[in-house]
């Protein structure tokens, strides 16, 4: 057998010596080990090298097996799940919450046994002995569980040695079945499950304290999780939780854990930090890996995660307190979460502040998901002809706590975040499938009108997505008619002339709202591809005879014939107003004079009551 302080003379000469130690703990004791053989046994039987007192551990468990590297003049050790016979154990070995059957340990790594019994791996340098001392508990305490031995040589080399209690034999017990225990992991996601994290989660705090250092929990709240569940199914489902759980793992340092903690939450083990100074960064780039958007059978899903955070021992003084700390907090998270989404009308929003613009984008979602969105129906009426032409599409929110919300009130605060394009998305899909059902109700067909924001009209593939939700509802081009304001046109005319061509060319019609706000040059009227402008509200409520007022929306009314578009007179609300716009040779009209926006079951009524022919 080659001799082992000759081997550590040939590494110290060339490298500083790392001493390997495991620290396991079982139903008997906490025993720390200085690994120095080549190979080490545990399992249930006393003939192994490291014994483990479980009912539920194999005979013979794992299997320790050291690995020279000739590159680095340094040693590891392997883990393996079984002996060398490749004989497997029953409940296997799990290294940092994941199930192997090989694995090379490395400086921190907690393991399970698949039982109530778990250790820790660590190296030391070889005069680290401060650090030392700590690990083997020498400073002064008569029941050390190591001792110190074999210091003839000189070279102050430690021993391993197993401090055992009287009861160290289990020859009675070896015939016995192990118990198998299979309530350590998830079966959806795969990981540690709560029973298993709480194992880790002892020893983790265990070592911080024995070395002095920090260990903090991460818990996350997946709040939309059951919403989603009903939307997309069972197993589509299962296979988004499962991605989350993954995208969280490959986020995390070596040595961190990440469980399945309940039915919507994750639970994050963070058991090696110096101090918590890194922890808010360390945190962030957690939760940025299920902050971004999965897409699975063709469907957009987004988690809106609640996440509290706590920290031993700053906080906390052992595993229950710092367990419970942190599930109180989220709590208190959640509750306040609910408060959140006031939105005051006429203000700017203002989401400079990460947080607040991910409560406003989480509520609007969670509303989204939730049913509470609803889009309402206004006519326009043409007085010549007596018959409603066309109906424009308008979202409410029928908030919970504050009653309906209208659009102006929270769709800038939209504007700001990634919601806008699922939302815009869902507008134009419940519009067109609206239109769709009056017409299958026996009502003459007709235009249905939906406003467009900047960023929802310049997204991506915005052509492809009204094609699709065309063809997905079946409602002709021709009977989709998309809003959008002369300033954003002004913004970026060549960009806005091509996406409207190319809808123009599909039947899609477009419509040029709050003109003559902005006064575009008559050059963009002339070149740009629409059908219909739409004098703005404000230049209407000032509207009176004989003044100024008048005078500028009579020029815009003959500039649009001129161009041979449809004019239509927004917000018109008394009949002064609506007898200025007649003389003027304006008959398109829209307002509170003829209707208010009307739910879907109020318009459709109202269509059956008023629409008799088509335009």
């Amino acid at each position: 057998m080659v001799n082992m302080i000759d081997e550590y003379n040939e590494i110290i000469n060339n490298t500083p010596f790392i001493q390997h130690i495991l620290v396991i703990e079982d139903q008997a004791q906490r025993r720390t080990i200085i690994l120095d053989e080549a190979n080490y046994s545990l399992g249930r039987h006393s003939s192994n090298s490291i014994p483990m007192y479980s009912r539920q551990a194999s005979r013979h468990h794992a299997t320790l097996v050291r690995k020279f590297n000739n590159k680095t003049n340094q040693y590891s050790y392997l883990i393996l799940d079984g002996d060398l016979e490749g004989n497997k154990s029953q409940n296997g070995i799990f290294i940092n919450g994941q199930k192997c059957l090989i694995h090379e340990l490395a400086d921190g790594d907690l393991i399970n046994f698949g039982c109530d019994v778990n250790a820790s791996y660590h190296h030391l340098g070889r005069r680290d002995n401060g650090l030392m001392n700590a690990a083997l508990n020498l400073a002064g305490d008569p029941n050390s569980e190591s001792q110190t031995l074999d210091n003839s040589q000189g070279n102050n080399l430690i021993k391993s040695t197993l401090i055992l209690s009287n009861e160290d034999t289990v020859n009675e017990r070896d015939e016995d079945d192990t118990l198998e225990d299979q309530s350590y992991l998830d079966t959806i996601t795969g990981l540690p499950n709560q029973t298993l994290f709480k194992e880790y989660l002892y020893i983790a705090i265990s070592n911080a304290k024995r070395y002095h250092n920090c260990a903090a929990i991460l818990l996350i709240d997946l709040d939309n999780l059951p919403q989603i569940y009903q939307s997309i199914g069972q197993e589509a489902g299962d296979r988004i939780l499962k991605e989350a759980g993954n995208s969280i793992r490959k986020r995390l340092r070596n040595g961190d854990i990440v469980a399945r903690w309940n039915e919507t939450q994750f639970a994050i083990l963070l058991p090696q930090m110096n101090d918590t100074q890194n922890l808010p960064n360390i945190v962030q780039r957690i939760i940025l890996a299920i902050d971004q958007p999965i897409t699975i059978n063709q469907q957009t899903v987004k988690f809106y995660p609640h996440h509290a955070i706590a920290s031993y021992p700053k906080e906390a003084t052992d595993s229950v307190e710092i367990l419970n700390l942190v599930e109180k907090r989220l709590t208190q998270v959640k509750l306040k979460e609910q408060s959140v989404a006031t939105f005051t009308t006429g203000t700017t929003p203002d989401l400079q502040t990460p947080n607040r613009k991910e409560r406003v984008e989480r509520r609007l979602y969670r509303a989204l998901e939730k049913g509470e969105l609803a889009l309402f129906y206004q006519p326009q009426v043409n007085l010549k002809t007596g018959e409603i032409e066309a109906m424009e599409a308008f979202v409410r929110w029928q908030h919970p706590q504050q009653g309906l919300v209208k659009p102006s009130q929270f769709l800038p605060w939209a504007d700001q975040t990634e919601l806008i394009n699922p939302l815009s998305q869902w507008i134009l899909q419940t519009a067109c499938e609206q239109n769709r059902q009056w017409q299958q109700a026996g009502i003459p067909a007709l235009v249905i009108s939906v406003n467009l924001s900047a960023k929802q009209f310049y997204q991506d593939n915005f052509s492809n997505l009204v094609t699709e939700i065309l063809k997905e509802t079946g409602l002709e081009a021709r009977w989709l008619e998309l809003e959008i304001t002369e300033s954003l046109v002004l913004d970026n005319f060549e960009k806005a002339q091509t996406i409207i061509q190319s809808l123009r060319q599909l039947g899609v019609r477009f419509s040029l709202d709050d003109f003559g706000k902005h006064y575009a040059s008559v050059r963009y009227l002339r070149e740009l591809p629409v059908n219909k402008i739409k004098i703005d509200q404000s230049l209407i409520a000032k509207l009176a005879e004989n003044s100024q007022e008048t005078e500028i929306i009579s020029a815009l009314i003959d500039l649009g014939k001129i161009f041979h578009l449809q004019v239509v007179a927004e917000g018109v609300e008394n009949q002064t107003q609506l007898a200025t716009l007649q003389n003027l040779q304006c008959f398109l009209m829209q307002g509170y004079r003829f209707s208010q926006p009307m739910k879907s079951e109020d318009a459709k009524n109202f269509l059956l009551l008023h629409r008799s022919t088509s335009p």
